[in-house]
């Protein structure tokens, strides 16, 4: 039997905006080297037309566009790609049949193009007003062939002015159909983003005639009718012959190829374009290619990684090649932003890494059927001890001497920031130092991460040996112009050490030290004094913490000038919880779990290879709370009982693509949860990501209530409680972290008049809370009392949470207890409402005992002096 595998490529044409659509080269690549291509080389490549109308265009109309735009890719001469009307679609799709044409469960023998007439899918899909205008691309394929099967598109009708408008985005889209992915050639220059024909800044050819059908048709932007967008350029017209070759392609064009090399001369990048221009015909005749195109891989073992093949080209033309950065738009491609170093031409023999003038360019000449192989294009490199343009908040990617290893992940190149820091496989921009930022960004070693400004003044540069890369922040000011700083980062090769070597420093705040980044740290890690010693050794380490760093601020001003702070990133983080990988297997934990610590460290290795199992005891009446808690991995959750019945399972339940259960136990017992990642839901090990995890779990008393946003909902308190002389046997609990009596409130803006006016109310944390946005509210009268309990739940549109509790005594008492309070603005107390007068306020950090009677609050607010109540508990008897 032949295998098949689904693959959904969606590409979309937008108005002037970024889509989410693909890049040079073709859009579904089977093996390395290998794209996905329609089965019969490109022969009768089958479509199935919608039956309705499209928005302004009739169905006979929109049918009679599809077949032109088809014919338009036909008639592409080098190309032997044909496409049939395989007749009409059995319905006529729109808002309410859609899903089977979108997500089909498998082979239908339709390839679907289906006319949104009134908008209301895109709308579902993309939000209104989106600006999509359409999508397409292959649905099915045989993998063991690399072959398409069937295809899928979608068109938004409303969106098209006119038959031009319909005719342009159509034959985009199914360019995406055939399997092109997005080029660029002439059209970025057009956007506003300040592009030039030859490398930035050089406008070598001078400015293509937008009018003359000089921007190419998978340009990942529409320029509106009449732009030339159905008519193929060049540079289409080789992307489509080189997946679908007429014999003459071949023997009656050239092609240009190579390898797009980092400045070192030997690491061969991902995700640079690179154009060739006939100098005689510079925007007609251009074709372009991004390197890594023909393949997902990315690992160097790869011979395809890093390399670019240009066909299609004139026999007998002089072309200028050159690398050029993509500045917009959708790519499939993983484009490298921001380049190595600056936009340049091939330059011949003269091709190297330092002494090379990015302007001259050596002109390549191809026969008819020859290829010019190894074109290989060198990054230039900065000269080291000369000034880095880093700018203010900038960088610059420097390739180093030798490979260097933070946390058991090996780097060949360093981003140099301007804010005192340097970052690996990413660069970074942030001027505000955080602790959050270090610990969720990518691997960091900061000397002095801070809004450092060397535009103002000083100088930013490197020198290497053989064994050892310094760079040196020489006498940089703050942003705007505020005093000097003066330190360097070395790197040095034998032993893989990590020296912070401080002179004068006029800044007090900033922060310091090393990190893994968010693939091995916990979310959770502290500062230390770096200047408080070395742990009985020569440099500090990473064993015991992910991140080793001090933040210095007002209270505590920088004190390392004049200081030298040695590192040691070399770790070995290892899942000591292994082997723990099936049923069977499963390892024995106690609840509650946290494996944030490093002795608890937990990890899917490799991926696809690993899922672990942990269990556990449970109680019922109790509410199991198990949440993958950090983690660069799109996680998988699943509950068992004891007798391996799946009993709950989560996919993107928690923070981002991490998942989170929250499930009452029905019975004393065993039970087992599994992490996996996605699409491993039969937790076989599977996943499609891995890496580390924080895996969270803890059992709580009582039961979750499900509150919205300004949320309210009645509960039973299970005995009679006496408040402000009424017996109540219910209260309303509040989503905005307040109790009422006789209604709910879902007033979110707190205020002193409203306390007053409004219901009887204990205010625990009333504010604009959002337990919709994460935590949960819990409610539990298994002691006697009733509690209810917001556990980490956010201000509305925050990040940070808060955790505190209120119980109800039977005798009329009320205590609220505070466990970590980010909110600065709120009101707490106690209050009978119903317009009684305004006591005055109180200030509650005296401790009390308060009286549960009358009215007793505070009102806390930004511009005062903070919430002062947090790890304290208010009585009110």
């Amino acid at each position: 039997m032949t295998k098949k595998s689904k693959f959904i490529c969606i590409a979309a044409l937008a108005a002037m905006m970024t889509t989410p659509a693909f890049a040079g080269g073709p859009l579904a690549v089977c093996e390395s080297g290998v794209p996905f291509r329609w089965e019969n080389d490109g022969q009768n490549i089958p479509f199935n037309p919608d039956q309705g109308a499209l928005g302004p265009v009739s169905a006979a109309d929109a049918v009679a566009l599809v077949d032109a735009s088809f014919q338009v890719w036909e008639d592409v001469g080098p190309s032997a790609a044909t496409y049939t009307n395989a007749g009409v679609l059995p319905v006529d799709v729109d808002i309410t049949n859609f899903g089977p044409f979108l997500n089909p469960t498998g082979p239908d023998g339709l390839s679907a193009i289906v006319f949104d007439d009134t908008g209301e899918i895109f709308d579902l899909l993309f939000g209104p007003g989106s600006g999509i205008l359409g999508f397409a691309g292959p649905e099915f394929g045989d993998t063991a062939a690399c072959t398409i099967t069937e295809g899928v598109s979608f068109l938004n009708g409303p969106s098209f002015t006119d038959l031009t408008a319909a005719f342009d985005v159509m034959v985009h889209e199914f360019g995406h159909y055939s399997n092109l992915a997005h080029t660029v050639v002439n059209g970025q220059q057009f956007i506003g983003a300040g592009d030039t024909s030859g490398p930035s800044p050089n406008n070598t050819f001078g400015t293509p005639d937008p009018t003359a059908d000089t921007i190419e048709t998978m340009y990942p932007f529409y320029f509106g009718p009449g732009s030339g967008t159905n008519t193929p350029h060049r540079d289409d017209i080789a992307s489509l012959s080189t997946l679908y070759p007429d014999p003459s392609f071949a023997t009656d064009f050239g092609s240009i190829s190579g390898s797009v090399l980092a400045p070192n001369g030997v690491t061969r990048l991902t995700g640079v374009n690179v154009i060739a221009r006939n100098i005689a015909d510079p925007f007609n005749d251009a074709v372009s290619a991004i390197s890594s195109d023909f393949t997902d891989a990315t690992d160097q073992s790869d011979p395809v990684v890093g390399t670019y093949l240009i066909e299609g080209l004139t026999p007998g033309a002089d072309y200028a090649v050159y690398i050029d950065e993509v500045l917009a738009g959708g790519f499939s491609t993983t484009l490298l932003t921001p380049l190595p170093g600056p936009e340049e031409f091939f330059n011949g023999a003269n091709e190297s890494s330092i002494f090379d003038d990015p302007t001259e360019f050596t002109p390549i000449t191809i026969a008819a059927g020859g290829d010019a192989s190894g074109t290989d294009i060198i990054f230039n490199s900065p000269a080291p001890g000369t000034p880095l343009p880093v700018g203010d908040d900038g960088n610059v990617q420097v390739f180093l001497p030798f490979t260097f290893e933070i946390c058991n992940v090996e780097f060949d190149s360093v981003f140099i920031n301007a804010n005192g820091n340097l970052t690996f496989g990413a660069p970074s921009g942030d001027f505000s130092e955080s602790v959050a930022d270090l610990i969720a960004g990518p691997p960091r070693i900061a000397g002095l991460w801070d809004d450092l400004n060397p535009n103002a003044g000083g100088t930013v540069s490197f020198d290497q040996t053989a064994g050892a890369f310094t760079v040196t922040w020489d006498g940089v000011p703050e942003f705007f112009s505020t005093g000097s700083n003066t330190f360097s980062i070395t790197l040095n090769d034998a032993g893989n050490f990590i020296d912070l070597v401080y002179g004068d420093l006029s800044a007090t705040d900033g922060l310091a030290g090393v990190t893994c980044g968010s693939a091995f740290t916990a979310g959770n890690e502290t500062g230390i004094d770096l200047s408080a010693g070395t742990e009985g050794r020569s440099r500090w380490t990473l064993r015991r913490s992910a991140a080793v760093f001090e933040l210095f601020d007002g209270s505590n001003p920088n004190d390392l000038a004049q200081s030298t702070v040695g590192f040691n990133p070399t770790v070995i983080y290892r899942d000591r919880f292994e082997p723990n990988d099936s049923f069977a297997s499963a390892r024995t934990i106690s609840v509650p779990f946290n494996s944030s610590e490093i002795r608890r460290y937990t990890e899917l290795s490799p991926t696809g290879g690993d899922v672990d199992f942990f269990r556990f005891r449970a109680r019922a009446g109790t509410t199991l709370i198990a949440e993958v808690a950090a983690g660069q991995l799109d996680s998988v959750l699943g509950l068992f009982d004891s007798a391996g019945n799946l009993v709950a399972a989560d996919d993107d339940g928690g923070a981002g693509l991490l998942s989170r259960i929250v499930f009452p136990i029905p019975a004393d017992g065993d039970y087992i949860v599994a992490v996996s990642a996605f699409p491993d839901f039969g937790f076989t090990g599977a996943g499609g990501s891995g890496g580390r995890y924080v895996l969270d779990l803890a059992a709580i008393r009582g039961t979750p209530i499900a509150l919205g946003d300004d949320d309210s909902e009645e509960v039973a308190i299970g005995f009679t409680f006496p408040f402000q002389g009424t017996d109540w046997s219910s209260v309303w609990v509040n989503s905005n972290g307040n109790l009422t009596f006789g209604s709910g409130d879902t007033d979110f803006s707190e205020s002193v008049a409203e306390l007053l006016s409004d219901q009887p109310r204990i205010a625990a944390l009333w504010d604009d809370l959002s337990p919709n946005q994460g935590g949960m509210v819990i409610v539990d009268n298994s002691d006697g009392r009733f509690t209810v309990t917001f556990r980490d739940v956010p201000e509305f549109f925050a990040s940070t949470t808060n955790s505190f509790a209120v119980s109800l005594s039977r005798r009329g008492s009320v205590s609220i207890s505070y466990d970590g309070i980010a909110s600065t603005d709120s009101i707490v107390g106690v209050t009978q409402g119903g317009g009684v007068a305004d006591p005055g306020a109180t200030d509650l950090s005296l401790g009390g005992p308060f009286s549960s009677f009358g009215t007793t609050y505070e009102e806390f607010s930004f511009f005062g002096s903070g919430f002062d109540l947090d790890g304290t508990r208010l009585d009110f008897n």
